[in-house]
């Protein structure tokens, strides 16, 4: 004979009522809570009231119950997932855990995908539907799809959460990209083509006219990102001693244009590094004739420095430099080569870059944040 089924989750079963006299009675079932335990539950008629049939009893057994049962969920089978993604940006902003820029990159994630995806309920999206919908967005937009894949994962894993649906179809869907023939993104320069570069720079009339020269000969130099380069202060820089502290970013954010973030890009509230002597030089003479009392790049007003438009203004540059392929990040990517090179460690590469970790076993034994003059020297050598 088939025994009785088993109760789910936050589930009860039949509610009995007992007359215990004097106007009392006892509500009491069986009700599986939330570690898979079934349990007995009870109330009793509330002291001070008159229960001529038990449905007092029987109500303060269902108000002990709901309290026992997990939070109601606000994701349903039907709900629009481009309101889930709205709602998890909105919750990001408000975690406060991401920096404003990151919340940015899911927020415009969320407008490319609206257009696509404006009508589609939980419940309609299957790996194939996604597939579809990811590589319109990649040939469209690019690597937005990328946030476009994070916020959706995000989302369906909440909704799987919350019983909507039984699986994630992001997880199912895995990784489509196509495999690439090469290294991804701006190259690195080999010391023949960093010493062209270097010499172009010092030298051009242009560069000079558009105040690019000493920025970039202090990419050349140092390997630092360009929204770092021009969050410097003057404050940050040490010419006795050759470092730089590179504590800040530029960087514009939606409804606050221009702003200057107290950490790196890896979230680190900050790194030294060592300055050539090339670039020693150029911050000297440049220090006797500042615009600005802050900043060491700043915009020809003082303020700020926008780093769209120093692209824009690096972008004609190359072209007139016969450089067209050497982004502002090239320079990152040559430093991290030459300290390869120059048989340095891969702990001495991320301490000056200002990468989070090379590996896990390097980031818990190994020393971080050490000023490491071989760097300056290294370059040094390619541009003497």
């Amino acid at each position: 004979m088939a025994g009785r089924p088993p109760l789910r989750i936050g589930q009860h079963g039949k509610i009995t009522r007992t007359d215990l006299g004097s106007g009392v009675w006892l509500a009491r079932c069986r009700f599986r809570d939330r570690d898979g335990v079934t349990r007995i539950v009870e109330r009793r008629t509330p002291t001070g009231s008159t229960d001529k049939y038990g449905d007092k009893a029987e109500a303060a057994l269902v108000a002990a119950l709901d309290g026992r049962r997990p939070p109601t969920a606000d994701v349903s089978a039907s709900t629009l997932v481009v309101d889930l993604m709205k709602d998890h940006v909105a919750r990001l902003r408000e975690a406060g855990e991401l920096s404003p820029v990151s919340i940015d990159v899911y927020e415009r994630a969320v407008l490319v995908a609206r257009p696509r995806m404006a009508g589609l309920k939980v419940s309609d999206l299957d790996p194939a539907l996604l597939h579809d919908l990811l590589a319109g967005i990649r040939q469209a937009h690019g690597d937005r799809e990328r946030a476009v894949r994070a916020v959706l994962n995000a989302v369906l894993t909440r909704a799987v959460m919350a019983k909507a649906i039984d699986t994630n179809p992001m997880r199912e869907l895995g990784r489509t990209r196509r495999k690439s023939e090469g290294p991804k993104g701006a190259p690195a320069l080999d010391p023949t083509e960093v010493l062209r570069a270097y010499k172009r720079v010092r030298t051009s009339a242009y560069c000079r006219r558009a105040d690019l020269r000493d920025p970039v000969l202090t990419l050349i130099g140092t390997g630092v990102r360009r929204s770092e380069v021009l969050g410097m202060r003057w404050s940050d820089i040490d010419l006795d001693h050759a470092t730089a502290n590179i504590s800040g970013r530029v960087v514009r954010i939606k409804g606050d244009g221009l702003v200057w973030l107290p950490a790196t890009k890896s979230g680190a509230p900050g790194r030294t590094v060592p300055l050539p002597a090339f670039v020693v030089a150029a911050l000297r003479a440049r220090r006797t004739s500042r615009i600005s009392d802050t900043w060491v790049f700043p915009s020809t007003s003082g303020g700020l420095r926008d780093p769209d438009n120093f692209n824009k203004q690096w972008r004609r540059a190359r072209g007139l430099f016969d450089l067209d392929q050497v982004t502002s990040h090239s320079w990152r990517k040559t430093l991290a080569t030459v300290i390869d090179d120059a048989g340095l460690s891969a702990r001495i590469g991320a301490d000056q870059l200002g990468h989070a970790r090379p590996s896990m076993t390097q980031d818990v034994y190994w020393k971080r944040g050490s000023v490491h003059t071989e760097v300056a020297a290294a370059i040094d050598k390619i541009v003497r």
